[in-house]
């Protein structure tokens, strides 16, 4: 057990960055599916699914994005509200 006890500013941030992380794996998840699902509705061809890869890779980044932005956003609220 240790004896060493965190300041709430750093309670903040690390609940911050957990949240984050789950919002992370969230909107990762949702892109991957939208953009598999766009995918198959945008590129109807049987080819070699390189259309369908770009797609669904496209989608996936969005989510990264956005999960990247709003955690980014947080951060910001929560520095400025230390101050």
């Amino acid at each position: 057990m240790s004896t060493h006890q965190r300041s709430p500013s750093e309670n903040v941030i690390s609940d911050i960055l957990k949240q984050g992380s789950e919002r992370g794996i969230m909107y990762v998840t949702a892109g991957l599916v939208a953009g598999g699902l766009a995918s198959i509705v945008l590129a109807r061809g049987g080819g070699t699914g390189g259309a369908r890869k770009i797609i669904t890779a496209f989608g996936t980044g969005m989510g990264a994005g956005a999960a990247w932005t709003r955690c980014s956003i947080d951060i910001e609220e929560a520095v400025k509200d230390m101050k």
